[in-house]
């Protein structure tokens, strides 16, 4: 009996770097792709890390993913992936929507996670900036893309000088939505079951922009102790854009504290 896996059930993943070290692993926010890191993963690879940034299901190339949409699906994903990779240990990295799949990962498999580096993460709190999102998933050309997504950095950021490239539009709008309306048409977010996150006693870094117009920094208030975090002034939701620096910062903090045990 074939046990062959269909392409529709593979998560796209873009690789750079090299090295023995655990690999550094990157999940991209709501209606985004794996292109979103380019420029995080380009610097970490210079400093000879392996990186890989998944197009989690629904999105990009992985569209197809049977039973895209919840994050828990996202999350068992992104595990199978690396499992049929032969990669064991990893530092994961995820924002927005990805920092919520970051965290199940580490609650589904505690064991392969080496760190966890959360850019404003979903899933802090029930509230969620959803027009921002809307926009953006709502554009109809490039110029309407661009101020949907300068509408969810602070308002000195240019998105344009930056030349992010990490969007998912315009492919696979139905998909898109599709997830919208399952996570957030009510207004509102689900929310993690943050004592659990933090009992795994993972070097956790958490990354906030003061300026954040999509997932309120206020979630980042009073979090189990395990949650190590910096808010930053200046700074609004697309924190690897927007402060490219201290988002090394964080994810190298996350790394060496799992390096020091």
């Amino acid at each position: 009996m074939s046990t062959a896996v269909s392409p529709e059930a593979r998560l796209h993943a873009e690789e750079t770097g090299g090295g023995d070290r655990p690999p550094f692993v990157f999940l991209h926010g709501f209606d985004g792709r794996a292109e979103a890191f380019a420029p995080v993963m380009a610097a970490l690879a210079a400093d000879g890390e392996r990186c890989l940034a998944f197009d989690l299901p629904g999105h990009g190339r992985s569209r197809a993913y049977p039973g895209f949409g919840p994050p828990k699906v996202a999350a068992r994903a992104v595990i199978a992936a690396l499992r049929d990779r032969g990669i064991g240990k990893v530092h994961v990295v995820g924002h927005s929507m990805g920092g919520a799949v970051a965290c199940l990962v580490a609650l589904f498999d505690a064991a392969r996670v080496a760190s966890l580096t959360l850019l404003a993460p979903g899933g802090f709190g029930p509230e969620i900036g959803a027009e921002p999102i809307r926009r953006v998933m709502e554009a109809a050309d490039p110029q309407q893309l661009k101020a949907g997504l300068q509408a969810m950095t602070a308002p000195r950021f240019s998105i344009e000088e930056a030349g992010f490239s990490g969007s998912n539009w315009p492919e696979g709008r139905d998909e898109i939505r599709s997830i919208f309306d399952a996570l957030f048409r009510s207004g509102r977010q689900g929310v993690l079951p943050l004592d659990a996150v933090a009992a795994t006693g993972l070097p956790i870094e958490v990354l906030w922009g003061r300026e954040d117009p999509v997932t309120p920094v206020r979630q980042s208030d009073g979090l189990p102790a395990g949650f190590a975090v910096t808010r930053l002034a200046g700074v609004g939701h697309m924190l690897m854009l927007e402060a490219p620096g201290e988002t090394l910062a964080a994810i190298g903090r996350a790394a060496s504290r799992a390096e020091a045990g």
